[in-house]
């Protein structure tokens, strides 16, 4: 069964936000039937659904999932990394003089 309460908002946080959208009557329909089913307001039904897919999309985007292979050379990355380029180096000097200069 899914779960209709907040938990990850505070207890002292107010819904002072306000959201309006202009829904098709079959849509509204099946919200209205579904948030029925579960025993929640229909406004319960549609926040606790939207805020629930809005933590899924932002995990979806905010997660990289890597292969066995490129988690291994990550890893071996970070554990071993190779010497810096002489580009890095320049780069290194440039940023520095550009920073003692800049006092």
């Amino acid at each position: 069964m899914l779960n209709f309460t907040d938990a990850d908002a505070r207890a002292d946080e107010k819904a002072t936000g306000h959201l309006e959208m202009r829904v098709k009557p079959s849509d509204k329909e099946r919200m209205e039937h579904a948030a029925e089913l579960m025993g929640v307001k229909l406004t319960t039904f549609v926040r606790a659904s939207a805020a629930r897919e809005a933590e899924r999309v932002l995990r979806e985007i905010q997660t990289t999932v890597l292969s066995e292979h490129d988690r291994r050379t990550l890893l071996e990355a970070i554990d071993n990394p190779p010497p810096p380029t002489s580009a890095a180096r320049d780069a290194v000097r440039s940023y520095r003089s550009r920073i003692a200069n800049a006092e």
